[in-house]
């Protein structure tokens, strides 16, 4: 028998009750903390012309230059304080976004960067996440990730992201940015001393790189779960691995589709990589980018016809760690 949650994530699915869904706990384990924030109040401030959940980007650059100016913004060269400033200002929009949402449990990535901004001081950037985390405690599960840009030097990420993986603070370890810079070699000292740490694994891979590379970055990072990971749906072979190692795969819709590396959520790979075995959750990534929360896409996946709601509960459900 299902419980109430899952009967009111059912319903909420089949009458397109959006207040319903909003009251279902839901999980979101792939989210940039500092781009996970509400799109309208973003465009309106920063005074842009652009369609909730219509902005695509045809080459990876033009996304990553549109991080730069909402982490920026207002200032054209912010100084050290006005970016510490910005950046609070964008994880708390990203929690009470989440929040109002429905979201219950949040797995959120900060840059290992952000330790330049407290002069290297780690324990002060750890009380002031900690604090800003502590003042949500009773709305919200947060459990903070560490992550690296795979785009920079490797003797920049090191000097970073060992302070905050040897600080026991950080529960997991991310790797991003375009998989096409930075290949999961460069990275598996950082790794295999994150595991030691007892940090969950995590890396982007799939999202523009093929199938091999999926099964690649898994091997060699010894990953748990796989952000995005979409590109394994061309590889039986690569699914096989996937799912007979239970690696579970990070999924965020909207983002694959405003990325031009899916048509639509109708021709989304999530379908066969489900007929595959393979466990899935579905995420946010960039809310304030690409102006999807968690409610829509679920909405979004349900309208395609191709998936049961009991299947769309299950991967609700997977996004909750069993100890939850």
């Amino acid at each position: 028998m299902k419980d109430q949650k899952s009967l009111d994530f059912i319903t909420a699915l089949e009458t397109g009750d959006r207040d319903l869904m909003q009251r279902v706990p839901r999980a979101d384990v792939h989210n940039h903390v500092a781009l996970g924030g509400d799109f309208q109040s973003w465009t309106k401030r920063a005074g842009l012309d652009l369609k909730e959940g219509k902005h695509h980007f045809p080459d990876f650059t033009i996304f990553q230059d549109e991080i730069e100016i909402i982490l920026s913004y207002p200032y054209k060269n912010p100084t050290k304080k006005q970016t510490w400033d910005r950046l609070f200002s964008l994880f708390a929009e990203t929690y009470e976004l989440a929040i109002s949402d429905g979201i219950s449990y949040i797995e959120p990535v900060y840059d290992s960067t952000f330790l330049d901004f407290f002069d290297m001081n780690t324990e002060l950037m750890i009380k002031t996440i900690g604090d800003q985390i502590d003042s949500y405690k009773s709305r919200i599960t947060i459990m903070p990730e560490i992550g690296i840009m795979r785009t920079f030097n490797i003797k920049d990420v090191e000097r970073t992201i060992f302070p905050c993986i040897e600080s026991g603070f950080f529960k997991a370890l991310d790797l991003y940015a375009d998989e096409r810079v930075g290949p999961p070699e460069n990275f598996k000292h950082i790794y295999k001393a994150a595991k030691k740490a007892g940090m969950k694994l995590k890396a982007h891979a799939g999202e523009l790189l093929d199938a091999d590379f999926v099964q690649r970055s898994v091997e060699i990072l010894n990953l748990d779960e796989v952000q995005h990971g979409i590109s394994a749906a061309n590889s039986k072979d690569v699914m096989t691995f996937l799912a007979d190692r239970q690696t579970r795969l990070n999924i965020c819709p909207s983002s694959n589709i405003q990325l031009c590396q899916v048509d639509s959520y109708k021709t989304h790979p999530l379908r066969i990589l489900l007929d595959n075995g393979i466990k899935a959750s579905v995420n946010t990534d960039d809310a304030i980018i690409f102006g999807r929360k968690s409610s829509d896409e679920f909405f979004s996946l349900y309208e395609t016809d191709l998936y049961s709601t009991e299947e769309l509960n299950q991967i609700r459900l997977n996004g909750f760690p069993d100890t939850l």
